[in-house]
């Protein structure tokens, strides 16, 4: 089983990439469904419609999937992500959806803990670069 533990963080950080990559496809292809999600103070502070605030935070989340599922700024991507979805699940409150965006929370910041896996683009590029320098 030791063998197989590699994995682990492989599915999740692909799993959690499909997620927000998913959450931003909806939010850019259906943003009525979102418009009530978005909260006052955020309009209010940034001066935006609440429609532009979906489109732009569909597109963070379907960039930062994609480089999260190539394994790319994985520390850096699961620190942010994380933490906007801690956000989210604060302003949702205690609900089914705000507990279960709690726990993706949770999910996005062990990956920001583990950072790149031994599948990532990023640790293939290290290798890449470390065994370049050595064979030089």
């Amino acid at each position: 089983m030791k063998g197989l533990s590699r994995y682990a963080p492989l599915l999740l950080r692909l799993s959690l990439a499909a997620v927000y990559i998913w959450f931003g496809i909806s939010q850019l292809t259906s943003p009525d469904i979102w418009m009530s999600m978005v909260p006052d103070w955020a309009t209010g502070m940034s001066g935006m419609s609440a429609a532009t605030i979906i489109m732009l935070n569909g597109w963070f989340e379907i960039v930062a999937g994609v480089l999260l599922a190539l394994g790319v700024f994985v520390r850096l991507l699961g620190f942010v992500l994380g933490v906007h979805l801690l956000l989210i699940a604060r302003e949702l409150g205690i609900n089914a959806v705000g507990v279960r965006d709690f726990g993706l929370a949770g999910a996005t910041l062990a990956i920001a803990l583990f950072g790149a896996d031994d599948f990532s683009l990023s640790k293939y590029i290290k290798d890449r670069r470390k065994n370049t320098s050595l064979n030089a």
